[in-house]
């Protein structure tokens, strides 16, 4: 059972590349002049390497927040030391390709169109990398900042909401994930699992506060 988890794991991202391969095989057809195989240059080396490190960066933010769930399943299979190890560094991997994503296509909007144009979808996805920077300087600097583990909790609970709105930003803009077809059905499943995850937790962690009731009041 571990070893079919570990290859459904690296299976799942496999999805979207591949989507995205065909788009990029699609869109060089298209634009290409006859004889000609090569893309605008702020396409190659801008555009197209944006979307692919969105798409890989989404799936590795739920790989560690799934690692990080204190799921019983996964618990059972690895050890939690384990799974925290690679919870840090699937979300290190994953928060550095979403934001050179952003960056990515910032730049692309000043080489395409002289301006950075806004959107509601991209205002979304740059909401979604923000949240993500708080969490992360809060993760990374935790020492350094002197947080107590109180206020470093309060900064993680950033990056529980940019999931939802990367998602929203991703099916609203992306050329791939956009497009009704494996990859976002997979996004949306991603999604869904993501929601009951979350909902599992609050109420656990609900459960585990002292009932209001039966705590005296003070003299």
């Amino acid at each position: 059972m571990k070893k079919v988890t570990i290859v459904v794991a690296i299976i799942l991202p496999l999805v979207p590349a591949a989507e995205w391969v065909i788009s990029l095989v699609r869109d060089v057809s298209e634009l290409a002049a006859p004889g000609d195989v090569s893309l605008p240059l702020s396409l190659a080396l801008v555009y197209y390497p944006a979307r692919i490190f969105a798409l890989t960066g989404f799936a590795l933010m739920f790989y560690q927040f799934l690692l990080s769930a204190r799921l019983p399943g996964l618990e059972k299979l690895f050890p939690r030391a384990a799974l925290m190890k690679r919870h840090r560094s699937l979300g290190k991997a994953g928060f550095l390709l979403i934001l050179l994503h952003g960056l990515l296509l910032l730049v692309f909007d000043l080489i395409d169109s002289g301006a950075i144009i806004f959107t509601w979808e991209k205002l979304l996805g740059i909401v979604a990398l923000f949240l993500l920077i708080i969490a992360v300087v809060a993760a990374w600097h935790f020492k350094a900042l002197q947080f107590s583990l109180k206020t470093w909790r309060r900064f993680h609970i950033a990056a529980y909401f940019a999931f939802p709105l990367a998602f929203v930003h991703a099916i609203h803009l992306g050329s791939v994930a956009g497009a009704f077809g494996p990859t976002q059905i997979l996004f949306s499943l991603f999604l869904l699992v993501y929601l009951l995850v979350g909902v599992r937790r609050i109420v656990t962690v609900v459960k585990q506060r002292p009932d209001a009731s039966s705590i005296a009041p003070p003299p």
